[in-house]
């Protein structure tokens, strides 16, 4: 595995400062302290907070990409179809709010504490907003969905509610009720053959013993 070089360091840990503390609360000097690089250094490869900061979000938008992607590329869940893909976009949310690291979005953080809507900080956060709400049309488009650009709209504001309420709420799932709910959006904009299949696939699933006993 290759060394990770001191541009590398100092981005990882100002991730992790600016995800616990916020953007304005962390200085310069804390992220040098942090990371044992040299003011000198750090300022070569981040000669402002704001480039800094922009490359920050870069970074967080590319670990969250590749775990999102990893989620719905899981084997068991491409066999079941982009609806199965789909809840693994909320399930992939439901573990980041079990970790130690969950401090809520860095996106939204970013776009709370710079107001300017022309900043490139801004600009990165949005990036990454509408790269998530792509994902999800693409895997409705797949499913069929009619206005699946709307749903994917929709999903986002969803999404982006779940992860205040998380950061707000600490230890309170409420993942599978929401996805639920969701279920229900969804029933009314999927071709029939694909709310029954769907419906077929959750009875198969079932325990063979509730099976006979539903038909007692």
């Amino acid at each position: 595995m290759p060394r990770a070089t001191k541009e590398d360091l100092v981005l990882e840990t100002s991730l992790a400062l600016f995800a616990t503390h916020g953007y304005h609360a962390v200085g310069v000097d804390r992220i040098k302290e942090a990371s044992g690089v040299a003011k000198m250094t750090l300022y070569k490869h981040f000669p402002t907070k704001d480039i800094l900061i922009e490359k920050v979000l870069v970074r967080r938008d590319e670990h969250m990409r590749a775990g999102l992607l990893a989620a719905i590329a899981e084997p068991k869940v491409q066999a079941q179809g982009p609806l199965a893909q789909l809840r693994a976009v909320f399930g992939w949310h439901r573990q980041w709010f079990a970790s130690p690291a969950f401090h809520g979005c860095m996106f939204i953080k970013a776009s709370e504490e710079f107001l300017d809507d022309a900043s490139g900080i801004r600009g990165v956060s949005r990036v990454h907003k509408l790269w998530l709400r792509d994902l999800m049309d693409g895997l409705l488009q797949q499913a069929g969905a009619a206005q699946h650009a709307a749903l994917a709209a929709h999903l986002l504001i969803v999404l982006d509610g779940l992860i205040v309420d998380a950061n707000l709420f600490r230890g309170q799932d409420q993942v599978d009720s929401t996805w639920a709910m969701v279920q229900d959006l969804l029933a009314q904009h999927l071709p029939a053959q694909t709310v029954a299949a769907k419906a077929a696939r959750a009875c198969a699933r079932r325990p063979a013993a509730k099976r006979a006993a539903g038909r007692r």
